[in-house]
């Protein structure tokens, strides 16, 4: 970008419509990578805790989730950009709502519970499913 400026300095349209025009963008767009930059190293500081949540059973799930909770509560507090628009934030925590939600749905089948484990085994994992919502909520 920086080369495309110094051509159009080099021709004289150094302050014409499309320079500023460009440097509007340009400068619209540092805001978003330097938003994606702070997205990134954050996020990152939690890798252990989504891989739990994707690769883990109900009961590795509820013993993520307080650690999770206070890195985002965390991140809210760091960040100099996720916390200035709530959207963003919304966005991680519907993923993560989501991820934890389909875990749960994919150990409790409703229509063959039952029939692939004994009653006891199967209140358990309901149990387990039950708490890991609740303690996600």
């Amino acid at each position: 970008m920086k080369r495309i400026l110094n051509i159009l300095n080099l021709k004289g349209e150094g302050e014409s419509y499309q320079s500023n025009n460009f440097k509007e963008k340009q400068k619209e767009f540092a805001k978003h990578h330097a938003q994606a930059k702070d997205f990134v190293k954050f996020l990152t500081t939690l890798e252990r805790q989504f891989k739990n949540i994707s690769r883990g059973d109900l009961k590795a799930i509820e013993e993520t989730l307080p650690s999770l909770l206070n890195g985002l509560k965390l991140i809210w507090t760091i960040s100099r950009h996720i916390n200035q628009d709530e959207t963003n934030f919304e966005h991680i925590l519907e993923a993560i709502s989501n991820e934890i939600c389909q875990k749960v749905r994919n150990q409790i089948q409703l229509t063959d519970i039952f029939k692939k484990r004994p009653p006891h085994e199967s209140i358990i994992i309901i149990k387990q499913g039950i708490q890991v919502l609740d303690t996600w909520q």
